[in-house]
């Protein structure tokens, strides 16, 4: 080749070399898609995210708001029935200022409650009434209305007999108040029950237990009475909590006695431990509880599934080793008892002095709290 055309071939090759260097380059990522969006392009793919986000947001809300608004349509208020002429006050106090007096049976709406009182509403006015003498309604699948029993009085007696001087005069209550205070339970539409009924509640219309305490043999009198007032619309019903030591003494009942009234399906048999001792101090439970409900069904042949604890003393201990033989537990705390607490039932103590006013104010029937 001669030198002029090498010459010229070099002088191109540079050339094309500077011109390359100078063009601009587009760098490409071998990891990314070579078409690349506009700024343009990500502006309005970012605003249709954005839209269809805040779409289905509106979706989701609109979904809880509706399922707020059926809950709010479907969830029935509870309602409750008074089981006396009861007080609503303005506030959760026996001070407090009376709004209105509620008649025995009525239904009002809950809203709340404050320890042993409820905040409910009642023909226009809203305020406080014990909860004592309160039963809820329950609204069941098939339309009809229940009670939910819960609460149930449990009458306390002890000794059925005139007073003549010896003992606590208030443990007395005579024959003829008895006699009075049964006829009552029996005019009023009271169902006298027994431990062994509680599981059929619901089935009871105004259940009551009458229960005596320690087994005197003056409770003779109250079973004579219990038997003349049966009927066939009212089958009157007691427990007698019977102390172990007290059989077959001369102010306790017999053997024979507790059998025959065992046996009538008047009185159930309960037991009141063996020696009446205060159980928190016992060391002794085998004996004082479980040896005297062993006593107990031999002698009547029944079972012995609740027991009173001796002058209502009882602690967590003593409710632990009560469950070993026992269903339920009576205790000398006033007011209702809550069959939520089988072993620390309240009971309504009647006394020498109490007259039927109060005895029916004691079980809610007059205007109470």
């Amino acid at each position: 080749m001669k030198k002029k055309n090498w010459l010229f071939l070099v002088g191109v090759s540079l050339i094309i070399i500077v011109i390359t260097a100078c063009s601009p380059q587009v760098k490409t990522d071998p990891l990314q898609p070579q078409s690349l969006k506009t700024n343009v392009d990500l502006d309005q793919e970012i605003h249709t995210i954005s839209r269809e986000n805040t779409n289905d947001l509106k979706r989701k809300d609109q979904t809880v708001e509706q399922a707020v608004e059926q809950d709010e349509e479907t969830s029935a208020p509870k309602i409750y029935r008074t089981t006396g002429n009861l007080n609503l006050r303005q506030e959760a106090s026996l001070d407090s200022q009376i709004l209105a007096t509620i008649p025995e049976g009525e239904s009002v709406e809950y809203i709340s409650s404050v320890g042993d009182w409820d905040h409910i509403s009642y023909g226009g006015e809203t305020g406080y009434a014990s909860n004592q003498y309160l039963q809820e309604v329950v609204q069941t699948s098939n339309g009809t209305v229940s009670e939910n029993v819960d609460k149930v009085p449990i009458l306390m007696y002890h000794a059925i007999d005139e007073y003549i001087g010896k003992g606590i005069k208030e443990l007395y209550v005579t024959p003829d108040n008895f006699k009075q205070q049964m006829t009552y339970l029996k005019s009023s539409g009271f169902t006298p029950i027994t431990f062994e009924d509680i599981e059929h509640l619901d089935k009871v219309s105004k259940p009551i237990l009458v229960t005596l305490d320690d087994g005197y043999q003056n409770n003779m009198n109250a079973y004579q009475i219990l038997q003349d007032l049966n009927s066939a619309d009212f089958h009157a019903k007691a427990v007698i909590f019977m102390i172990g030591k007290k059989i077959d003494t001369k102010t306790g009942l017999s053997s024979a006695q507790l059998k025959e009234m065992s046996d009538s399906g008047v009185i159930s048999i309960q037991s009141h431990t063996e020696t009446h001792p205060e159980l928190p101090d016992t060391q002794h439970y085998e004996a004082e509880l479980g040896e005297i409900k062993d006593k107990l069904e031999g002698i009547t042949g029944k079972e012995i599934n609740a027991i009173a604890y001796p002058a209502g003393k009882y602690d967590d201990r003593v409710i632990e080793e009560t469950r070993k033989y026992y269903n339920y537990a009576v205790t000398t705390n006033p007011g209702m008892a809550s069959l939520s607490t089988p072993y620390e039932l309240n009971r309504i103590r009647v006394s020498y002095s109490t007259t039927l006013e109060e005895f029916q104010n004691l079980l809610g029937e007059g205007t109470v709290q």
